[in-house]
């Protein structure tokens, strides 16, 4: 298999068929596009489960693994309230490496309200760079209901915030001296600063609190992954107009550079929300200081399509493409 995410075909036969739900309890488990699941004790409050690892040496790790966590949880419909850490070292690495990741997580734990309930932490050869685990438990909020909601043909797709954003980011980090020899500093200080904001968490708050019926946050896979498992989420088609993806110029210049899909390359901080009323949202969340767009509909067939003009995409399975 290629690096990045298994491909939804052998996850489907090699994964999900191998397991199986015992508890009654489980009231929402995991799925295609649900990077979560709902456990409510009898008698209890419903509360979501979710684990994500990150891979890296950027000095930003840290936040990264937080934020990848707390979006899923967000996007459940929970509010945050612990978390697990796992970390793994590469030998060699130094103390203040280690410090470091947990200087931001333990900073963000701070200013989230979040208890840190325990983890692990190891020096091994097995890897060549750190690797962070994160699991974290919300407790989901009374305005959201624990089973899913079916989204209806018609509906508007919102998106927030810029399509690889945190993508170009990471290809300044990597490439800055080459990158130097074709562009300016300011150009490259603003493009290495869109992916900064990495988190879904205020804008999840303003999308419930306003009915959304299905968040979906990015990732690793870009626009068109987020977009593809969304629709496995809903269970539902959508059209997409490419033009109405709101998008940098500095990311497509430097995705120009590189031969990059700029809607393939990561896009962490960026919400997906399906809602009755796309523009109400959208002003919801610029008065917030969001930046947010209607960028398609759901559909009444299957299909997931990204219209250009008169071309016409149809999207696949993140790593199929």
């Amino acid at each position: 298999m290629r690096s990045g995410k298994v491909p939804e075909r052998i996850l489907k036969r090699s994964v999900r068929k191998k397991i199986t739900y015992r508890s009654k309890c489980l009231v929402k488990p995991p799925a295609p596009g649900r990077d979560s699941s709902v456990y409510c004790p009898e008698g209890g409050v419903p509360m979501t489960f979710c684990t994500n690892p990150v891979t890296g040496d950027s000095g930003n790790i840290g936040c990264r693994a937080f934020f990848r966590m707390a979006n899923d949880i967000c996007c459940a419909g929970a509010d945050l309230s612990g978390m697990l850490l796992n970390i793994l070292l590469p030998e060699g690495s130094e103390e203040q490496e280690l410090r470091q990741i947990m200087d931001q997580i333990g900073s963000l734990a701070g200013e989230y309200e979040v208890d840190i309930l325990g983890g692990h932490t190891e020096v091994t050869p097995l890897v060549t760079e750190p690797v962070i685990t994160v699991t974290g438990v919300g407790l989901c909020r009374e305005n959201v209901k624990t089973t899913l909601t079916k989204p209806r043909p018609g509906m508007d797709l919102v998106m927030t915030k810029w399509a690889g954003a945190s993508g170009t980011t990471d290809l300044v980090i990597k490439g800055r001296e080459e990158l130097r020899k074709r562009f300016g500093k300011d150009f490259l200080e603003r493009a290495e600063s869109y992916g900064r904001d990495i988190s879904c968490l205020p804008e999840a708050a303003i999308a419930w609190e306003n009915g959304a019926a299905v968040l979906h946050n990015a990732s690793m896979e870009g626009i068109f992954g987020a977009l593809w498992e969304l629709g496995e989420l809903c269970g539902t088609g959508l059209e997409v107009d490419l033009k109405k993806i709101p998008i940098r110029q500095e990311t497509v210049e430097i995705c120009e550079f590189y031969d990059e899909n700029p809607y393939m390359i990561p896009a962490e901080g960026v919400l997906l929300i399906v809602t009755s009323s796309g523009s109400h949202l959208v002003r919801g969340c610029e008065e917030a200081g969001i930046a947010a767009a209607v960028i398609g509909q759901i559909r009444e067939d299957k299909d997931r399509i990204v219209i250009n003009g008169e071309e016409r995409r149809y999207l696949v399975p993140p790593g199929n493409g």
